[in-house]
């Protein structure tokens, strides 16, 4: 059984502009901007969670198949582990 969970690394602050939002990595000082839907996203790995409760939010918030948030968000998620943002556990 998967029980994988995935969320933000402890040093990385996120803040809504405007419809978009912006990620800061505390240590590097990187800042990241993401549009609507990513930003959705990084304020739900404020607590750890599982891809599939991830792409369930995404289908239940906007207007998308669960095949689309499956792999939209699986794009934005290795995006944001190239930057070392997140981190994965369990």
């Amino acid at each position: 059984m998967n029980t994988e969970t995935i969320s933000l690394l402890p040093r990385v602050r996120h803040r809504a502009v405007g419809e978009d939002g912006v990620m800061v990595h505390l240590d590097s000082g990187r800042v990241i901007v993401v549009n609507e839907v990513g930003h959705y996203i990084v304020q739900l790995l404020d607590q750890p969670m599982s891809r599939k409760a991830l792409a369930a939010s995404l289908v239940a918030e906007f207007d998308v198949s669960a095949e689309q948030a499956e792999a939209d968000l699986d794009l934005f998620l290795g995006e944001l582990g190239n930057e070392q943002l997140v981190e994965h556990s369990g």
